[in-house]
């Protein structure tokens, strides 16, 4: 009975460490999958981060390049706009001299039909309104109000031509529209403009701002391959997870099993030795 005691206990002695062990087991296999997942959830935060930064980024650039868009077809239409304001005021002034050189032939015929009149005056007795002195002082009316409809005409397209002028100007003149158009398409994709010197405190972008997802934006460039290298680790963490999980279900398991049957050895046991004390 002594030896069946004894291996009985050896048996029970054996199940407790085995036990022991096995709660260990589980205890490492619990904290391996509680870092795991951890990391796997850290991870899957910066990999959110970084989708909403690329998302930012699609936008911005799909918005930067309307933008550009709509100064380049505005610097094309001012463009034209400017060089026909050029033209307008060359003709203007293609009008003004001819209607100068007009001035001049009615100021001519205007002094000629005095000098007739005054010739003739109180010389030639009128005889009503078709009379020579009668068409004669008509002709110089009319005369008198072609040189002040010519005058009136030469002053307004005078100002004319100057507000033309002031509009050219504010086209495509030094600091007109296509000047800030053109500064304003340079400065959104070069991030500087066109008249600034370049200073020590100053860092100009060295690469196009648009569009942003060229190759050439490094910043774009580095982001998007830092979301899918954040996306390829995702999938390794995610399997390293299903192993940890994996190991701890083994683990729970036999811990499980090993409990239940150290539990029923010491029921066994406790059986056995019950009815031997009795007969004592």
């Amino acid at each position: 009975m002594a030896s069946n005691y004894d291996t009985v206990q050896q048996y029970l002695d054996r199940l407790r460490k085995d036990c022991i062990e096995a709660d260990q087991e589980l205890n490492n296999a619990k904290a391996q999958e509680a870092f795991k997942k951890s990391a796997l959830d850290k991870k899957k935060r910066w990999s959110e981060v970084l989708k909403d930064i690329l998302s930012t980024i699609t936008e911005t650039n799909r918005l930067g390049l309307i933008y550009l868009g709509t100064l380049e077809r505005t610097r094309k239409y001012n463009e034209k706009a400017g060089k026909n304001a050029r033209l307008c005021i060359d003709a203007i002034r293609i009008l003004i001299c001819e209607a100068k050189q007009l001035l001049d032939c009615a100021e001519v015929l205007r002094a000629q039909i005095k000098v007739l009149t005054d010739r003739i005056d109180n010389k030639i007795p009128s005889k009503g309104a078709n009379s020579i002195l009668a068409n004669l002082t008509a002709l110089k009316s009319a005369g008198e109000e072609s040189v002040t409809a010519i005058r009136d005409a030469i002053n307004a397209l005078l100002v004319t031509c100057r507000h033309e002028e002031e509009l050219w100007g504010l086209l495509a003149g030094e600091k007109g529209l296509v000047y800030q158009v053109t500064g304003a398409y340079t400065l959104v994709t070069e991030g500087k403009k066109p008249d600034l010197e370049d200073c020590a405190s100053c860092h100009p972008q060295k690469t196009p701002l648009f569009p942003m997802d060229d190759e050439a934006c490094d910043f774009y460039t580095k982001t998007k391959h830092q979301y899918d290298s954040t996306l390829d680790e995702l999938k390794e963490l995610q399997k390293d997870v299903e192993v940890v999980s994996c190991k701890r279900e083994f683990a729970q398991a036999r811990k499980d099993a090993l409990d239940k049957a150290y539990a029923a050895a010491l029921a066994a046991k406790s059986c056995e030795t019950a009815p031997a004390a009795a007969r004592k």
